[in-house]
């Protein structure tokens, strides 16, 4: 294999998000390979319908190129009107990393243009599809198409493999999960933003996420009735107008705030004592990972989480686990927390640690070369992943 592989990376939404673009840099880093960037200047969120706007369009170790796409916000649908054409047949990269699962559209365009403009190149996708569904056309049949012509699928969690199995993917298939950027999510005091969330110093309990129903946020503010503490939700969506309602009537000291930039989350979470993510499972949802908890965990701060999906595998030991939907249980788990300041202090450190060594975008970015290499003729054990 030459030394400069030349890998082109695409995303819809995610490295619009600077600390995500912390992937791409550490495998400049780790590889010195040509790498470079494709993106849209916007992504639509589906649950709360504001947009994301691209954090960062320049960077010293790789190229960023901005690209029009079609149906912002529905990655069913949504292809790149601009720039990919061109990419593919001037760059011609030796791998094509799409963060895409393989039943939408955009990765049959991948394929599509692969095969016409650069037919040497590797594509990787990413699969988080944790339940066992059977799309209508054609999304059914570009998820045949696409399962037999790409090379590698990584995948967020266990379910996903098992999914792709049983849909016969034969392919190389890697378990490499969500990174979070642990110099930008880590502990630090923020007196005055604490004090400005919470001059009552209450115990400040956290959620971060959409506030909509199977995220299971109006059970975790039952579960506070009658406990004294300061509750911080920092997300949007449809269920907002609900949970306020639901706050007032249980008597829930509760801040919402509906709008924050990523480096603000980070900055919210510094002043969370407990942080819970309550979700629920429902027939066609189920928490496929949880991106909000390992952000949390790198900030140091004690977990609760429901037992819904890959919630406890991502959690491990680094927190408290409890039935989904049993507001009692998370009620008794929160009050035992609350009442212990030196389990809550070995919680933060666990989850800490856990962060940085399972987590990191270090770690991430080392398992990912290691399928890249394994693509380009690479025989070497691949340690950090399984090939399933």
């Amino acid at each position: 294999m030459h030394n400069k592989a030349k890998l082109l990376m695409i995303s819809y939404s995610s490295f619009l998000q600077k600390y995500y673009q912390t992937l791409p840099c550490e495998i400049k880093k780790q590889t010195d390979w040509n790498v470079k960037v494709l993106v849209p200047a916007f992504w639509k969120e589906k649950w709360s319908g504001g947009k994301i706007f691209l954090e960062k369009d320049r960077d010293d170790f790789y190229d960023i190129i901005i690209g029009k796409i079609l149906y912002p916000g529905n990655l069913h649908f949504s292809i790149f009107l601009t720039q990919l054409k061109n990419l593919l047949k001037n760059f011609q990269p030796d791998i094509i990393d799409l963060e895409d699962e393989p039943f939408n559209l955009g990765s049959y365009q991948i394929v599509n243009y692969r095969n016409r403009y650069a037919s040497k190149s590797k594509i990787v996708l990413h699969a988080s599809q944790n339940k066992l569904k059977h799309y209508p056309p054609p999304f059914n049949f570009i998820e045949k198409y696409v399962l037999r012509r790409v090379d590698a699928i990584l995948a967020r969690n266990q379910m996903a493999i098992n999914v792709l199995k049983q849909k016969g993917y034969q392919g190389l298939l890697f378990r490499v999960t969500h990174g979070v950027d642990t110099h930008a999510f880590h502990p630090r005091e923020q007196p005055n933003l604490c004090h400005k969330l919470n001059p009552e110093r209450k115990l400040i309990i956290g959620f971060v996420g959409a506030l909509v129903e199977h995220k299971g946020v109006h059970h975790l503010i039952e579960a506070l009735e009658g406990i004294d503490c300061k509750l911080i939700l920092v997300g949007n969506g449809r269920f907002k107008e609900n949970l306020q309602q639901l706050s007032k009537l249980k008597g829930v000291d509760t801040e919402f705030i509906l709008s924050a930039s990523h480096l603000e989350v980070a900055h919210y979470m510094n002043c969370m004592d407990i942080f819970v993510l309550p979700s629920l499972t429902h027939p066609k949802l189920v928490e496929k990972f949880g991106r909000v908890l390992i952000e949390a965990m790198a900030s140091g701060i004690p977990i609760i989480g429901s037992d819904s999906g890959e919630i406890p595998i991502v959690i491990g030991n680094a927190g408290l686990i409890f039935k989904e939907g049993d507001v009692s249980d998370l009620h008794n788990k929160i009050l035992t927390l609350m009442k212990n300041s030196e389990q809550r202090s070995k919680l933060g450190q666990l989850a800490r640690s856990r962060a940085q060594n399972l987590y990191s975008w270090n770690k991430i970015a080392k398992q990912t070369i290691e399928v890249y290499h394994k693509l380009l003729g690479n025989t070497a054990e691949i340690s950090t992943s399984s090939n399933m």
